[in-house]
């Protein structure tokens, strides 16, 4: 910082310079010190009768109006680019700059854009001429040799002069300014760190009470929220999706995961206008609140997890037949109203991706709690346990609905859960088993084995039903009640030669029998369903009942082909 000596200035001046000195030197308060700069230099310097400090915001890069003598609130909208008027040019070569009329003023604010001319010239439309007489302004320079702003002054009466001796005093007063600056800065950054570690302490004292009382994750966020005034959200694996504030306003999202270890848990994002940046305090405080928020998490995944497993055990005693007055108390204690009728349903959210990834786990658990949602709000009182890969709906039927409403009601529910998981971007279709409804808990073991028959079914058929009941059942309850390898074995001794001449020779005379026997009555239809004639038709079938051996007029034989050819369609294979 360049310095000025003494010798340079008059005794009357020297007095009001040390008057200058002690004024600033008198406060730590940033704004009081502005003023009392302002106010001491118009009155060390007699032609001086108004005076705008600009202060450099390194933020939007430009000068600001900090303070203000004898110019209207207007002045305080003036932003300057450092290039910008003569103030502008002084903060930018850190040179002094004296201006003694108003032609030369009217000169150095050319430059000004037009917006700031505008305000200019209002913020000082109380005063004669249009940009005053007279002006000069010198640098803000600190021991560090920091230029960090400008300080103005204006001469508003036609008479009167500004000279070199009083640009040197102002540059003795701005040298004084710039040092008092500096320490009330420093003082400002103490309190405001002071401030910054008390709010931190009192945040996480209220972090900690939550915490204590287990008020959840939404009181926790509600409190970052206040704390940090920006919208946010919080996503978790187990199907959690809270929000809190305008998302709409605030389409900029910062990321910040919640993370146990290495196993991620969820995310935090934090709503921001475009191009708004996150204060390091923000910062801080998110940082605080996910360690809370993991806790949280954790604890809440270990009272999922002990209601998992007592609900999965008493699912494995229900299956059983173990129904005491126990069971029937832990059933009411998991939420299970016992006092009406029981529909089981057998359910599977059927996934595109591995099961074993991060994505497809996080994506099961958001299926689970909605199937949780929308199982709680149609039918109150019933229970959802988890079975591997599927789920058991028991659900608690209290009114006296139909069978035919009941399955009715279950299809809404399904195509509802359908489209609440497209909407929510995941790749699964649904698929719900309907036991039969059963009005005494001991019956309730054999309907939850008949809806996971179904299911079991539905896996391994080409059925595009997404509900089914098995009650509705044909003689697919045959296949339900059948294993696989039984089936596949009276399919291949019923139509086996079929089967191997087709795969020798490239013929279809197993598709002209299922075709047959599709249309039995109807041959004509059988023959337009293949394509060909109906002497083909046929001709195909004498050749058929020459390997199979058997007299397709014969209604015992044909049923058993009937049957296999029904079968073969149903599977998969």
């Amino acid at each position: 910082m360049n310095q000025i000596p003494e010798k340079n200035f008059s005794p009357s001046q020297m007095e009001a310079l040390i008057k200058v000195a002690e004024a600033v030197n008198s406060t730590l308060n940033m704004n009081e010190l502005f003023q009392l700069t302002l106010k001491e230099a118009i009155k060390a310097i007699p032609d001086a009768d108004g005076g705008v400090l600009f202060l450099y915001d390194e933020s939007i890069q430009k000068l600001v109006c900090l303070s203000y003598v004898n110019f209207t609130s207007d002045v305080e909208g003036i932003c300057l680019d450092s290039h910008e008027s003569f103030t502008g040019k002084c903060f930018s070569t850190r040179e002094p700059v004296l201006i003694t009329s108003a032609s030369q003023l009217a000169g150095g604010t050319k430059s000004m854009s037009d917006q700031n001319k505008a305000l200019l010239a209002a913020s000082i439309a109380q005063h004669t001429g249009p940009y005053a007489y007279r002006a000069m302004c010198v640098p803000l320079i600190t021991e560090n040799d920091a230029c960090i702003g400008v300080i103005t002054l204006n001469g508003f009466a036609e008479h009167g002069t500004f000279t070199e001796k009083d640009l040197r005093l102002l540059q003795a007063i701005a040298g004084q300014a710039a040092i008092a600056l500096a320490k009330a800065r420093l003082h400002e950054d103490v309190k405001k760190k002071n401030e910054q570690f008390e709010q931190i302490i009192q945040y996480q004292q209220k972090l900690l009470i939550k915490m204590s009382d287990g008020v959840g994750l939404m009181q926790m966020l509600e409190q970052l929220a206040d704390q940090i005034q920006k919208p946010l959200s919080i996503l978790t694996i187990y199907g959690e999706d809270l929000q809190m504030g305008d998302q709409e306003k605030h389409t900029h999202k910062h990321e910040f995961l919640i993370q146990s270890g290495r196993f991620l848990l969820g995310k935090l994002l934090v709503a921001t206008k475009q191009n708004e940046q996150l204060s390091d305090s923000d910062v801080y405080f998110i940082q605080q609140s996910i360690l809370y928020l993991t806790l949280e998490i954790n604890r809440n995944a270990a009272l999922r997890e002990v209601e998992h497993r007592f609900k999965s055990e008493l699912m494995e005693d229900l299956l059983k037949g173990m129904l005491s007055d126990t069971f029937i108390k832990r059933a009411k204690d998991l939420g299970l109203d016992t006092r009406f009728r029981f529909l089981p349903v057998a359910a599977e959210a059927v996934m595109e991706e591995d099961s074993n990834t991060l994505a497809a786990l996080m994506a099961r658990r958001e299926i689970a709690h909605l199937f949780q949602m929308e199982v709680n709000q149609r039918f109150p009182g019933s229970l959802i346990v988890s079975k591997e890969q599927s789920f058991i709906f028991l659900l608690s039927i209290k009114d006296k609905a139909t069978k035919h409403d009941l399955l009715e009601k279950v299809k809404r529910m399904a195509k509802d859960l359908q489209v609440a998981i497209s909407h929510q971007q995941l790749d699964a279709t649904v698929k719900l088993a309907v036991g039969p409804c059963v009005s005494q808990i001991d019956r309730l073991p054999d309907s939850i084995e008949d809806s996971l028959k179904v299911l079991t079914f539905m896996r391994s058929s080409r059925v595009k039903d997404k509900v089914m009941d098995y009650q509705s059942l044909g003689f697919e309850r045959l296949l339900v009640s059948n294993k696989d390898k039984d089936i596949e074995a009276f399919i291949i001794s019923t139509l086996g030669p079929v089967i191997d001449y087709d795969r020798k020779k490239s013929a279809e005379l197993l598709k002209t029998l299922i075709a047959y026997t599709q249309f039995i009555q109807f041959p004509g239809q059988a023959a337009k369903e293949l394509h060909i004639h109906l002497n083909t038709l046929h001709y195909r079938l004498k050749r058929i009942s020459e390997l199979l051996n058997t007299d397709l007029q014969n209604p015992d034989e044909l049923l058993n082909i009937q049957l296999a050819c029904k079968l073969l369609r149903n599977s998969k294979t």
